[in-house]
């Protein structure tokens, strides 16, 4: 009897070590998985972080060009109205200034976009990482969590399988009545102490 009790408790924390194994293989590849998303979006947000730089340093380099060409072409109207009339020239060189304004404006704007893309690129990036700790703690403590309680399931399995071995024996069948009565009340009495 000793040896099937042994062997059924050998088979049960044999089953637990495979369910533990089990849980832990699940949480090993569930971090994984959320690794490479995590990689994943990272790459597809760097490259659209990526391709609105392009883009925008595209608009900045035909605005510069755009703005260099207005100057020259500023500065070829002024030579050729310098001979017309000077309130001719005051208007168109005012028309270009105003221009002038509208592009540098939207050159600052577009810097700042520039400026406002790089810091989300880098809080996101921030993020993610920090979601990635976050989670490799999360299944840490599950897995500690499961091992703590699968290991009080098994010695509480053990400890009720004790008792009802222990009840089994008939340890009272020699004892009269009296002593039978005197040993409820002594066990009364210790459990009312116990809380």
């Amino acid at each position: 009897m000793k040896v099937n009790r042994v062997e059924k408790e050998n088979f049960v924390i044999q089953e637990l070590k495979n369910h533990l194994h089990q849980v832990f293989k699940f949480s090993e590849n569930s971090l994984l998985r959320t690794k490479q998303e995590a990689e994943k979006q990272q790459k597809v947000d760097y490259r659209a972080s990526q391709a609105r730089q392009a883009k925008i340093q595209q608009e900045i380099l035909a605005l510069r060009s755009q703005f260099h060409n207005l100057v020259m072409e500023n500065r070829e109207v002024e030579q050729a109205l310098r001979k017309d009339e000077f309130e001719d020239l005051e208007s168109i060189h005012n028309e270009e200034k105003v221009q002038l304004e509208e592009l540098k404006e939207k050159h600052a704007v577009l810097v700042e976009e520039f400026a406002q893309i790089r810091a989300e690129s880098e809080i996101n990036s921030k993020k993610r990482v920090e979601a990635e700790r976050e989670m490799v703690r999360m299944v840490k403590a599950a897995t500690l969590i499961q091992s703590v309680w699968k290991g009080y399931l098994v010695r509480s399995l053990l400890r009720s399988k004790r008792k009802k071995k222990g009840k089994g024996k008939g340890k009272d069948k020699g004892k009269g009545k009296e002593e039978k009565g005197k040993e409820k009340k002594a066990k009364g009495k210790g459990k009312g102490k116990k809380k």
